[in-house]
C-alpha cells in the first residue's frame, strides 16, 4: 500500500499523491536534525537529538489512516472529523515517552497536538481530551491496526500497538497543572518554541518542497576591503586630533580588537555605544563577520547573522550598505513589511510552476533561508517573544546567531525590563550573541536586572566593544542642546507664536533647521505657519515637510530631496515628526525639538551638524514645549525629562551621555513595568493566549502597541495608483492570482497606504466591496483629503500619536 503526506492535481484534473507519507517524514526529520544547534536546554545535544527525531516521526502518525488518504486523494466516504491528523501522534508520542520522563512525554503531546496551529496556554491543552476526542482516536487507532507492520518498517519503530491508546486524561492533567503551577521555569518557554519551531519550520519546507538553506562562510575582510583596515591607536592618544574617518576608524579598530580576547567566545552580549555619525553599521558588521569566522573555527558551525532595525527606511538603507560592502555570493534576505518576495530574481523562469516558485520564494523569506537576514523589530522580537505559527517558524535560527540590534533606544521603556530579560535569556539558553547598538545607552540590562533578573538570581554582565566611548563623545561638540521648555502660550494659533517669538529669535536665513513634533496635527500646523510667514516676507528659504501622513513612496523621495537642498546650500527648513529621529541621513544647521524622552531629543540631534564641521561647532538643538509630550509620552516620561532639561542652560554633546544617565536614573525608580512585566511571568507559565483580563499573556506582547482607532487608506494619486487599485480588486475578486499580485504589484501598492485616525476616514469608502481593511481616497476626490505637502488632511482639533 502507498501512503501520501500531500497530494496535487493531475494533468487530466484528477487528484494524486504527490509525496509518499515516508519520504515527507523523512525529509521533515533531515531538515529539523540539520538545523538543530547547540543549546542550553536541560538535554545533551544527542538525547535531544533523539527526542525531536520521535516527535517527527509520530507528528504525521494521523496521516496513515484511510480517512486521512481518502481525505487527501477526494476519494469517498470523507470524514472531515476522522480525517484529523495531528492528535492520535500527540498521544502515541505521551504514550511513548511517559515511563521514561512524563515531562518530555507532555511537551511531545502539546507540540505535536499544536503543530499546525498557535500555541496556547499549556494548562487548556487536557479540555481537548474530552469524550468526542476519545470516541475519534478509538475509530482511527481500529483503522490504523491493519496496517501496524507497514507503518513500524516506515517509521522505524516496533511495537506501535502499545503506543495506540488513549491515556488516562486525568494524568495528563495532574502532570500539566504541577509543571505549569509548581515547577514553572523560562527555560521551558525556549524549550518549547525551539522544537515546536524545529517542527513546524521543517514541516513547513519539506511540504513545499523548499531546500532548507545552507549556511556559507562570508569573507571576514569584506568590510576592510571597502573601507580600509583600521588603523590601531591608543587610548590614551588625543582622540580630538583625529580626522572624521581617523576617527571612526580608531572606533572600528578597537571594537574588532574585542576578538583578541581569549575569553570572547565565553560572551555572549555585548553593547556598542557610540555617537551618531561614527559609523556604527559598519562597525558592528565587521566585529560580526569576525566573530563568525571565530565560531567556524573554535565551535565548527556557521553562525547567521541577524540585523533588526526599527524602521522601514533604515532597513533599506542597511540593506544596500550591505549589499554594497559583501560577495554577491552572500546570501542576504530582507524581511519587513515592504519585503520583495522574489527579490533581484523577479523575470527568474524555472521548470517549476509560477504558483510553486512563488511560494518556495515566500517560504524562504519567511523561515530566514539565508546567510544574513535584515529585517524588522516586529518581525524580531514578536518573533522572540510570541505564540503565532507563522512568526515562530523562524524561532529557532534565533540559535547560535549573532543578532545586532540598532537603534534600541526607539524601544518603549515600559518594556525595557522585559526586552532585557528574554535577550539575556536568548543568549542563555539558546546561545545567541547579541550586540545592541545606541547612541544614548539606554539602561536595557539594568532596568531588566532591576525588575526581573534580580528575582531569578541572575546576573546580566554585558560587554562594553567600545571602552572608550566616553573618550569619543568628548571629542564631539558638533551641538549643543539648549532648553526653552516653558509652555508655549496656550492660545488658538501656537504655530504662529512659535514662528514669531521663538523661531525668528533664534534663527537666521542662511541656517538650515530641522524642526520636530511630537504629533502629526503639531508638524502641520507648524509647516503652515511656517510657510505662510516666508511667503508674506519673501524669504527663499524652501520649506520641507515629512512624516508618515505621507505616503511611503513620496517620503523616500523627498528625503532625497531635502538632501540634494542641504548640499546645495539652499538652508531648507524641515518640518517633521519622530519619523526622522533614528538613521534618517540628513544633516541641518540647526534644530528644534518638541520636548520628549531624552534619547528622542538626542537622536534628532544627530541630525544636526552630522559631519561634524568645526566651523558649525555647538549647533543647537532648542527645547520646546508644545503641550503635546504628555499625551504621546505619558505623564512620568514628560516630568522627568522637563526636569533633567531645566538643570542646564546648555547641554554640550561631551555631555549627553551624563544626561542621559540622569534621565534613565530617575525613572527607575517611579516608572511602572508591571504589565510588561506580568508578560515575563506568562512566559514562565506558558501561559501563551488566556482571557483573563487581569492577565497578560504572552499573545498580547506587541513590539508597536497596535490602535483600534487607525485605519488603513490607499490613496489614489495617479493613473499608476488607479492601475494598482484596479490590480488588487482582480486579486479580491481571483481574476489574478496572488502570486501574479504581489510579484509585479504588492510592494508598490502598500507604498501608497497611510494609516491615520478612523475618525477622519468615516466617509471614505473601502477600496473594495469584499475587503474590509482597507479604506481609499479616490482621485475625484483627492483634493478635498490629501494635500501633496502635508499628506492626509486632518481637519478635527485633536492632538493623535502618529509618526
Amino acid at each position: 500500500m502507498q501512503f501520501y503526506s500531500h497530494s496535487k492535481e493531475s494533468d487530466t484534473g484528477n487528484t494524486i499523491g504527490s509525496k509518499l507519507l515516508k519520504d515527507h517524514l523523512a525529509g521533515v526529520l533531515q531538515k529539523s536534525l540539520l538545523r538543530l544547534g547547540d543549546v542550553d536546554l536541560g538535554l545533551k545535544k544527542n538525547d535531544l537529538s533523539e527526542w525531536l527525531s520521535m516527535i517527527v516521526k509520530l507528528h504525521d502518525l494521523g496521516k496513515y489512516t484511510s480517512y486521512f488518504q481518502n481525505y487527501l486523494l477526494k476519494i469517498d466516504p470523507i470524514d472531515h472529523n476522522l480525517k484529523q491528523h495531528a492528535r492520535i501522534g500527540g498521544l502515541a508520542a505521551y504514550n511513548y515517552f511517559k515511563n521514561k520522563d512524563e515531562k518530555l512525554a507532555l511537551i511531545s503531546l502539546y507540540l505535536i497536538f499544536l503543530h499546525h496551529s498557535k500555541l496556547i496556554d499549556i494548562i487548556d491543552l487536557p479540555n481537548k481530551l474530552d469524550e468526542h476526542l476519545k470516541r475519534t482516536i478509538h475509530q482511527q487507532i481500529q483503522d490504523l491496526h491493519q496496517i501496524i507492520p507497514i507503518m513500524e518498517k516506515e517509521l522505524g519503530l516496533n511495537n506501535v500497538s502499545k503506543l495506540l491508546k488513549f491515556p488516562d486524561e486525568r494524568l495528563i492533567r495532574r502532570g500539566f497543572i504541577i509543571w505549569s503551577k509548581r515547577e514553572q521555569n523560562i527555560r521551558d518557554y525556549f524549550l518549547i518554541n525551539y522544537l515546536f519551531s524545529l517542527l513546524i519550520e521543517a514541516d513547513k519546507l519539506d511540504a513545499s518542497d523548499t531546500q532548507i538553506y545552507q549556511l556559507k562562510p562570508i569573507t571576514a575582510r569584506a568590510v576592510d576591503d571597502r573601507f580600509g583596515i583600521p588603523r590601531q591607536s591608543s587610548t590614551s592618544e588625543n582622540l580630538k586630533s583625529l580626522s572624521n574617518n581617523e576617527l571612526r576608524n580608531f572606533c572600528r579598530a578597537e571594537v574588532v580588537n574585542n576578538l583578541k580576547r581569549s575569553d570572547i567566545l565565553d560572551h555572549y552580549i555585548f553593547t556598542l555605544t557610540a555617537p551618531t555619525g561614527i559609523g556604527k553599521t559598519m562597525t558592528a558588521l565587521d566585529f560580526a563577520l569576525k566573530l563568525k569566522r571565530k565560531i567556524r573555527e573554535r565551535l565548527k558551525f556557521e553562525a547567521h547573522i541577524i540585523y533588526a532595525l526599527p524602521f522601514v527606511n533604515i532597513i533599506e538603507q542597511a540593506l544596500n550598505e550591505y549589499k554594497t560592502t559583501l560577495p554577491k555570493s552572500t546570501k542576504i534576505l530582507g524581511h519587513y513589511q515592504y519585503a520583495d518576495v522574489f527579490g533581484e530574481d523577479k523575470n527568474e523562469r524555472s521548470n517549476q510552476s509560477e504558483e510553486q516558485n512563488y511560494n518556495q520564494k515566500l517560504m524562504t523569506l519567511d523561515t530566514w533561508q539565508g546567510d544574513i537576514i535584515i529585517t524588522s523589530f516586529v518581525q524580531f522580537f514578536e518573533t522572540l517573544i510570541g505564540n503565532k505559527n507563522k512568526l515562530l517558524k523562524k524561532f529557532n535560527h534565533l540559535a547560535n546567531s549573532v543578532i545586532i540590534l540598532d537603534e534600541v533606544q526607539t524601544l518603549r521603556l515600559d518594556q525595557m525590563p522585559l526586552i532585557g530579560a528574554i535577550l539575556f535569556y536568548l543568549a542563555k539558553f539558546l546561545k545567541a550573541r547579541i550586540i545592541l547598538m545606541t547612541a544614548t545607552k539606554p539602561k536595557i540590562f539594568e532596568l531588566a536586572q532591576s525588575q526581573i533578573l534580580s528575582k531569578e538570581n541572575e546576573i546580566a554582565l554585558p560587554v562594553e566593544l567600545l571602552n572608550s566611548y566616553m573618550n569619543v563623545f568628548s571629542c564631539f561638540e558638533r551641538t549643543t542642546i539648549r532648553p526653552l521648555i516653558e509652555n508655549i502660550i496656550d492660545n488658538d494659533n501656537k504655530g504662529l507664536y512659535f514662528v514669531e517669538n521663538i523661531f525668528l529669535h533664534y534663527w537666521n536665513q542662511d541656517k538650515s533647521c530641522i524642526i520636530v513634533c511630537n504629533t502629526v496635527k503639531r508638524s502641520i500646523e507648524i509647516f503652515e505657519a511656517l510657510k505662510s510667514y516666508f511667503e508674506e516676507n519673501n524669504l527663499p528659504n524652501p520649506i520641507e515637510y515629512l512624516s508618515t501622513n505621507i505616503v511611503p513612496t513620496h517620503r523616500f523621495l523627498r528625503i532625497q530631496r531635502i538632501q540634494e537642498k542641504v548640499k546645495s546650500g539652499l538652508a531648507p527648513i524641515l518640518v517633521s515628526t519622530q519619523v526622522v529621529e533614528a538613521g534618517v541621513d540628513l544633516n541641518f544647521d540647526m534644530g528644534f525639538r518638541d520636548i520628549g524622552p531624552i534619547d528622542s531629543i538626542i537622536q534628532v540631534a544627530g541630525r544636526v551638524n552630522r559631519n561634524n564641521n568645526p566651523h558649525k561647532a555647538h549647533s543647537p538643538i532648542y527645547i520646546v514645549d508644545f503641550g503635546d509630550a504628555n499625551k504621546i509620552y505619558g505623564k512620568v516620561t514628560y516630568e522627568q525629562a522637563k526636569k533633567a532639561l531645566r538643570q542646564h542652560d546648555i547641554i554640550k554633546e561631551s555631555d549627553y551621555l551624563k544626561l542621559i544617565n540622569e534621565y534613565f536614573d530617575n525613572l527607575t525608580n517611579k516608572k511602572s513595568f508591571s504589565e510588561f512585566n506580568k508578560i515575563f511571568e506568562s512566559m514562565k507559565m506558558l501561559r501563551y493566549n488566556t482571557d483573563l483580563k487581569e492577565e497578560r499573556p504572552v499573545s498580547s506582547f506587541k513590539i508597536i502597541e497596535e490602535s483600534n482607532t487607525t485605519q488603513s487608506v490607499f490613496i489614489e494619486l495617479t493613473d499608476q495608483e488607479i492601475n494598482l487599485k484596479a490590480k488588487y480588486s482582480e486579486k479580491i475578486l481571483g481574476l489574478i492570482n496572488k502570486e501574479d499580485f504581489d510579484k509585479n504589484y504588492k510592494q508598490e501598492f502598500q507604498q501608497r497606504i497611510i494609516t491615520i485616525p478612523d475618525y477622519l476616514t468615516k466617509e471614505l469608502p473601502f477600496i473594495n466591496e469584499y475587503d474590509e481593511n482597507i479604506k481609499m481616497v479616490s482621485n475625484e476626490v483627492l483634493d478635498q483629503y490629501y494635500n501633496e505637502e502635508t499628506g492626509f488632511i486632518r481637519t478635527e482639533d485633536k492632538a493623535v500619536r502618529f509618526f
